[in-house]
């Protein structure tokens, strides 16, 4: 009986590694997860605290168990990718290690902390293995199209379809708790598809459907307009979400993308981008009109809703910069914010929370050292785009790449889920690796 060679078993890691890879983006936004160990710290939200393996986090194990195998038997030379990301991400990662010591709670810290060296060495797979964009658009078009249709079934519905094994929510508008807009006495439920909230869903829909733009745009392909059967029902789903950073998320990725077609004078994309757009208002309009009011007083800034919101997160803001102040040298420790809030404020008038800007969220946690590097990390791509814009002018790689970087960073100006949140971890660290990579392989 032939032995099997090395080279063949490392084939087969690698392939599973991929497979495993997929599997991490469908699932990033699936709330489903295993206690791994409960903590509560009452009246702090329990899944601040406790140690959680979401199902994502199962795919990224494998598929860096297996990556690990494929590279033993084969050895490679592994790159770090461009200086700009890798360089900052680094010393994120380390300056996270260094909050743990001291901290506000140094095992939780700890566990964060093994969260992030994961997500580093998921950064470096997509930079040296991840060569084909069919890698990522394939199971994004699958994550967007499976959140999509049980998100739009919950807003019509208005309440959950019954997924609830997946770990889709029991959502009841009704519900204390349960997110929804309110206007003249309705309680209208936001779409949450199988994510922890329907600001989570947003994010993850709005960045999915950002990379799938980009491809309808400037793939070759006779077979791109098939991808409407994924943007449509996706672009529906983000609007039913009534998430207003991943609206502005989608927004400002998509007017880059466009905007940078009409920079470069390449009237046939825009033309791809101007009919695509006419036939998503034919999708989305019915509904939006429908109502009016509810966009209205998730949008108009006089709306009391909308200002009673406005003064909640500005409340966080301070809350969050007078924890930062008070820890500024080595922060208060990898997700420990909430618990930095319960410490430092004895009349807090909000749940126990991060801030919602990602920056803070990690300057907080991690110091002015953290916050230096992760304010490289937001502003470092888009001063190199600016720089080197013109040699980008046929990378649609690139382009692309910086459309999702971009996207990212607008969702952390609002919200810090790209921070602390497994789903947004996934995106952001996606985005890190993607844009690396496009910088390496055009350099």
């Amino acid at each position: 009986m032939r032995a099997v060679s090395h080279s063949s078993i490392s084939y087969w890691l690698n392939v599973l590694a991929k497979v495993s890879f997929a599997l991490v983006l469908i699932l990033a936004p699936f709330r489903w997860r295993i206690v791994l160990w409960s903590r509560p710290t009452f009246p702090v939200y329990p899944d601040y605290t406790d140690f959680l393996l979401y199902a994502s986090d199962l795919a990224l194990i494998y598929n860096l168990v297996f990556w690990a195998g494929s590279l033993i038997l084969s050895p490679r030379k592994i790159s770090p990718g461009s200086g700009s990301v890798w360089v900052p991400l680094a010393g994120l990662t380390l300056a996270g290690l260094v909050s743990s010591f001291g901290g506000q709670d140094a095992v939780l810290s700890g566990y964060q902390f093994i969260r992030l060296i994961l997500l580093f060495l998921f950064y470096l797979y997509i930079v040296n293995e991840i060569a084909s964009p069919a890698w990522i658009l394939i199971p994004v078009g699958l994550q967007v199209l499976l959140q999509s249709v049980i998100a739009i079934g919950q807003s019509l519905l208005q309440h959950s379809v019954g997924f609830l094994s997946l770990g889709e929510l029991r959502l009841d508008p009704e519900v204390t708790g349960v997110s929804i807009v309110p206007v003249g006495g309705i309680r209208f439920l936001r779409a949450y598809g199988l994510a922890d909230h329907p600001n989570i869903l947003g994010g993850c829909l709005a960045l999915g459907l950002t990379l799938l733009l980009a491809w309808m745009i400037y793939t070759t392909s006779k077979f791109r307009w098939l991808a409407l059967i994924v943007f449509l029902p996706g672009l529906l789903a983000l609007i039913m979400t009534f998430s207003r950073s991943a609206w502005l998320s989608f927004f400002i990725g998509s007017i880059f993308i466009v905007g940078f077609e009409v920079f470069a004078l390449r009237w046939d994309m825009v033309k791809r981008a101007v009919m695509l757009g006419g036939v998503s208002l034919l999708i989305v309009v019915p509904f939006l009109l429908k109502n009016v009011s509810l966009f209205d007083s998730r949008i108009s800034a006089s709306s009391p809703a909308q200002d009673a919101q406005m003064q909640e997160r500005a409340y966080l803001m301070r809350a969050g910069s007078t924890v930062f102040v008070g820890h500024s040298a080595l922060g208060i420790g990898l997700g420990a914010s909430p618990l930095a809030m319960k410490s430092r404020f004895a009349d807090f008038r909000l749940d126990f929370q991060p801030p919602h800007f990602a920056l803070l969220a990690a300057a907080m946690e991690t110091g002015v050292l953290g916050a230096t590097f992760y304010l490289f990390l937001m502003f470092l791509p888009i001063l190199n785009f600016i720089l080197r814009r013109r040699t980008f002018v046929e990378r649609p790689l690139v382009i692309g790449a910086f459309a999702l970087v971009f996207a990212v960073t607008v969702i952390g100006l609002f919200d810090y889920y790209t921070w602390l949140n497994a789903a947004g971890r996934v995106w952001q660290w996606l985005a890190w690796g993607l844009w690396s990579a496009a910088l390496t392989r055009t350099a």
